[in-house]
């Protein structure tokens, strides 16, 4: 059981680190001002300085990972092997979107539609497979 909230909390804390080492490569390409959101159709609606840009979700990412480890630890899921999984896969999706916005600011084109199906369906997919193996016959 510790083993395998330690292999979770080095995997996330090395998306953490990605996503950060992420924005310091491409720091240099990046504009002064970085779109952080964006409207449903694609077209940015908050833009932050390029400081606050690159740092913002690794930053929501390590607070993210702090919450999900104190949740966990005060309401422990009764398979050990879904808290991993959610905060593992919650900072993995976190990390995505940090690599997509980051895209988008260095002129890639980032499809949204595929990115708002895709956050849906992850959304799906966690909870599903959490309340399968809570709730489920196995």
């Amino acid at each position: 059981m510790a083993l395998g909230r330690n292999r979770a909390t080095i995997a996330s804390g090395a998306s953490i680190v990605l996503a950060a080492l992420a924005g310091v490569a491409v720091w240099s390409r990046l504009p002064i001002d970085v779109a952080i959101h964006f409207s449903a159709s694609g077209t940015p609606d908050t833009y932050v300085s390029k400081p606050v840009g690159v740092v913002l979700m690794p930053a929501l990412m390590l607070a993210t990972l702090t919450v999900l480890k104190a949740a966990f630890r005060y309401d422990p899921p009764e398979v050990p092997q879904v808290a991993a999984t959610i905060t593992v896969a919650t900072m993995g999706f976190m990390g995505a979107i940090h690599g997509l916005v980051l895209a988008w600011n260095l002129g890639y084109p980032v499809p949204f539609d595929l990115g708002l199906i895709g956050s849906l369906v992850w959304a799906v997919l966690i909870v599903g497979y959490a309340v399968k193996m809570e709730y489920g016959t196995g």
